[in-house]
């Protein structure tokens, strides 16, 4: 039988983002498990070398982490109370938060070791074109290297939408 305890779910507060984060939620709630919510902003680590240097402040990378774990929480919640708005029931599920800057693949495989995750639940844009043909996406890439399953989430509605 399918067991999963820890989920990883990579968000870009893009719509379909959130809709990996309800699949998680949803999946973490059926096996009894927990979420690790990851932000990762290519360019957040020199911003926030920046911002250090101008303001020398420990408080200037503590509000920018602590503002977007508060918009990854929100994130959940926005899923939860959109999953019952559509009458269903979602048990309460831990949720863990990761901001980082640096790319999300490489951010995503250092967590799923650190964290023995058994799940990445990610969303995909469905991107398309001679560059995605070429090079694949970053999600293609998280299926060929993550250690883990990938459970992949596409961009057509929220999972708990569907009959």
């Amino acid at each position: 039988m399918f067991a999963a305890k820890r989920f990883l779910v990579p968000v870009d507060f893009s719509d379909v983002s959130r809709a990996a984060v309800s699949a998680a939620l949803q999946l973490a709630a059926a096996h009894q498990g927990e979420v690790w919510l990851l932000h990762s902003a290519e360019g957040m680590d020199q911003e926030l070398k920046k911002r250090l240097v101008s303001a020398p402040d420990e408080s200037v990378i503590s509000d920018t982490i602590s503002f977007d774990e508060h918009a990854l929480r929100q994130a959940a919640d926005d899923e939860k109370r959109r999953f019952a708005e559509a009458g269903r029931y979602l048990p309460d599920v831990p949720i863990h938060t990761h901001v980082t800057g640096g790319g999300w693949l490489e951010v995503a495989l250092e967590l799923v070791d650190q964290h023995q995750i058994d799940v990445v639940v990610s969303g995909t844009h469905g991107k398309s074109g001679l560059v995605a043909r070429l090079l694949g996406t970053i999600t293609e890439k998280l299926v060929a290297k993550a250690p883990c399953s990938v459970f992949v989430v596409k961009a057509a509605g929220y999972p708990y939408l569907r009959d």
